[in-house]
């Protein structure tokens, strides 16, 4: 199996004889899965961890693509919240944690990502959408600092139309859809359910530096990093050892 892109070539150099798990891997129809590849690079062992009940159709997907695949022993753990730090040590230490297309969907990113560092025996590939410092249209003009953080449930209506146009017209989706305004009670259950903040919309849209500053803060020394269409900061990173 060929590397797709910088993720697998990562996981191709570090994985042989390594244990490797994938959190929250198996949404948008298990498109970016990771376990299937490791396993076929050479892991010791592979788990799928991901919040979804295990009856979920999404696991069904996943597990039809892993059998295509050929792949088999991937062990499955459903119910796997990443903020819960009981949840993650259900997974346990594990060398290689590999968790993308998360860290904008959770309301407190670092104490998400200083609680999934916990797991990490040896490498973490993360990443998180990052705003690209400027947008302007015949809407108007955002700019974020290197150090400032888009909180996307504050946004304007100058604001929103502003970044519904750039996003539809370079991705095919509107923040109103990603992030909704919560103050229209029809989708207040995107944000807040049964007493909870929830992870389904996109809370935060980092600057560069800022998610590179995070995953410092955290004691996660970056090893290497991929940007992808100036939209989404991939990054290859191990704990820093005190």
């Amino acid at each position: 199996m060929e590397p797709k892109d910088q993720i697998d070539q990562w996981i191709a150099e570090i994985v042989p004889g390594k244990s490797f798990v994938d959190v929250g891997g198996i949404g948008v129809n298990s498109m970016n899965e990771r376990t299937s590849f490791a396993v076929k690079s050479g892991a010791a062992s592979a788990t799928m961890a991901d919040i979804r009940p295990s009856d979920f159709w999404e696991w069904d997907i996943f597990r039809k693509k892993i059998a295509e695949a050929g792949v088999t022993g991937i062990r499955e753990l459903a119910g796997i919240d990443i903020r819960s730090s009981a949840d993650l040590a259900r997974i346990g230490p594990t060398d290689i944690v590999h968790s993308t297309g998360i860290f904008y969907h959770v309301h407190s990113p670092p104490e998400c990502l200083w609680t999934l560092r916990g797991i990490v025996k040896e490498y973490l590939i993360t990443n998180t959408v990052t705003f690209p410092g400027v947008i302007s249209n015949e809407y108007g003009t955002i700019v974020l600092p290197d150090c400032g953080v888009l909180f996307l449930a504050a946004l304007s209506d100058t604001d929103r139309r502003v970044l519904n146009k750039y996003y539809s017209e370079r991705f095919g989706w509107t923040v109103d859809e990603m992030s909704p305004r919560f103050e229209d009670r029809k989708n207040v259950n995107q944000w807040i359910m049964d007493g909870k903040l929830t992870p389904w919309p996109n809370w935060f849209f980092y600057s560069d530096h800022a998610f590179r500053s995070l995953l410092r803060l955290c004691r996660l020394e970056i090893i290497d990093e991929y940007k992808w269409e100036n939209h989404s900061l991939q990054v290859l990173c191990r704990p820093m050892r005190d």
